[in-house]
């Protein structure tokens, strides 16, 4: 009797979350319709005489938003769309990061590809205008109490901006500092959260690679392995299971292992490094470019980056390795990248590329050992870094 009240409880909540949903839809659908042939995300409109139109970059504005013709590149030129287009195209992505959060891939590497775009066309103030409506519409206070319950997520799209909202909050760094705890920082952290959300929805081929054609990940999967990350129950297989295949990683044995750590002894092995305090005479010459350069330790990575990527005497590229690792404190703190297990034994090391002069990248031998390991998800913050090495300690 009871399971048949339930059925028909659960029954009921799926038609009226479905029509509140529906009527929602259909009012800002109503209200967007304009053009007969709207614009989804994916299409640009330049416009040359059109008084509504508006510039983006000169400031961002309710009627103006960006999106990318089948993904292609932008032009140096300014960007510019009518009030109805921006219109159209608002509604556009709306029904793509719908579709993202239920599990398509195509949909979500959309938004990585224009997300990508405008980042490799140096576009940042674009690209945050871009990040801010997604998060404009995550971000809504107003939200009915059904979209607290996390298995709505399967049924509502705004069940699912909830969820999105929710893993967000988990998910966004903390300030590392006082001064990194402004306003325009915090947003900053959100828009990073944002974008590895996204990237967790597009599931990786046998090489790592995004695979649009399968299956991806739902809102609801992921807020529920973010969950079971936050009460620390992921094991170091849960994290090696997550690197893509064929990417190499120092190797070791388990001496002893605990439910929060693991005591491993490593083999010797290989890496490049640079110090994280000292400018480099010619960065753009020997550093690879990264999308934020402004994050903490993000010019050390470009100099890291540059060199396995081959800005070296040889010009040779060389396979991403994990982990990036960083030791040292003030002006001794160092970072480094594993190299190749092609050099990762003496004789083998001095045949590794020449870093180039001005680049500061020194190769190193690592001899291994034993260390005591703690696996945590989320980002990496000084702060979160000191309170798991205090912890480990204890322990």
């Amino acid at each position: 009797m009871m399971q048949h009240i339930l059925l028909r409880t659960i029954c009921i909540l799926h038609c009226l979350i479905a029509i509140s949903d529906a009527l929602i839809f259909s009012s800002i659908s109503n209200s967007n319709k304009v053009d007969p042939h709207p614009r989804s995300l994916g299409q640009t409109s330049h416009t040359a005489n059109n008084a509504s139109s508006k510039d983006i970059g000169g400031g961002r504005s309710p009627s103006s938003s960006l999106s990318l013709a089948n993904n292609e590149a932008p032009s140096s030129t300014t960007i510019s769309l009518t009030t109805d287009a921006a219109k159209d195209n608002d509604e556009g992505l709306n029904d793509i990061l719908d579709r993202a959060l239920y599990g398509d891939g195509d949909s979500a590497s959309k938004l990585l590809k224009t997300i990508s775009s405008l980042r490799e066309n140096r576009l940042l103030e674009q690209l945050n205008d871009f990040l801010d409506d997604i998060l404009d519409k995550v971000d809504q206070r107003k939200k009915p109490f059904w979209t607290k319950i996390k298995f709505t997520s399967k049924l509502s799209r705004r069940s699912r901006l909830a969820a999105l909202h929710r893993l967000l909050n988990m998910s966004t760094p903390n300030a590392s500092s006082e001064e990194d705890d402004t306003p325009e920082a915090k947003k900053s952290r959100r828009r990073r959260a944002l974008v590895v959300a996204l990237r967790s929805f597009v599931p990786k081929d046998e090489e790592g690679q995004n695979d649009q054609s399968s299956r991806g990940f739902t809102i609801y999967d992921i807020e529920k392995a973010a969950r079971k990350d936050l009460k620390e129950q992921t094991s170091a297989q849960d994290m090696e299971s997550r690197l893509p295949s064929g990417l190499e990683t120092p190797k070791y044995s388990v001496i002893s292992k605990y439910p929060k750590y693991e005591i491993r002894k490593y083999e010797s092995f290989s890496v490049c490094s640079v110090p994280m305090s000292k400018p480099r005479p010619d960065a753009s010459a020997t550093d690879e470019k990264v999308s934020q350069p402004q994050l903490m330790g993000a010019s050390s990575f470009g100099a890291l980056a540059g060199y396995l990527f081959g800005k070296n005497e040889e010009q040779t590229a060389m396979k991403m390795t994990t982990p990036v690792l960083t030791v040292g404190e003030g002006d001794e703190r160092e970072m480094s990248f594993v190299l190749p297990s092609t050099y990762w034994d003496e004789e083998s090391l001095s045949k590794a590329p020449t870093p180039l002069r001005n680049s500061l990248v020194q190769l190193k031998r690592d001899e291994g050992g034993i260390r005591a390991v703690v696996m945590f998800g989320g980002f990496a913050s000084s702060k979160e870094v000191e309170a798991k090495k205090k912890e480990l300690i204890q322990n």
